[in-house]
């Protein structure tokens, strides 16, 4: 029987040969792999988005105070009486169009980073 003869020998890859090294590209051989493979959509379309996405309008309560109210942490403004807010399935709430911008580039929650709708 065989004995390793070095830690290369024992971690081979028969597979490094078909990896990119992206690190050590140029940034011209980075835009021309881009241009081959294309982009890759991990967001959701508006009209998933709308028919997915919880909406309701924000009441302020007496409880709430500016200084425990959390901002929408997508546009960092205030909710205001009557915004109309988005609510995720996690249960974080945003403005609805902040976070039909955010959905449309990528379908998770910008606080807890679950995903945000089903598919």
């Amino acid at each position: 029987m065989g004995h390793v003869t070095s830690l290369q020998d024992f971690t081979h890859d028969g597979y490094s040969d078909m990896r990119l090294d992206v690190d050590n590209m140029s940034y011209e051989e980075l835009l021309a792999l881009e241009e081959r493979i294309g982009d890759v959509k991990i967001g959701l379309t508006v009209e998933s988005i709308m028919t997915l996405l919880k909406q309701k309008k924000y009441m302020a309560t007496e409880i709430e105070t500016p200084s425990n109210q959390e901002p929408c942490c997508v546009c960092q403004e205030e909710y205001g009486d009557g915004d109309d807010l988005g609510t995720l399935d996690c249960g974080h709430d945003f403005h609805r169009d902040c976070i039909k911008q955010w959905l449309m580039q990528k379908n998770l929650c910008p606080k807890c980073k679950k995903t945000a709708l089903p598919t």
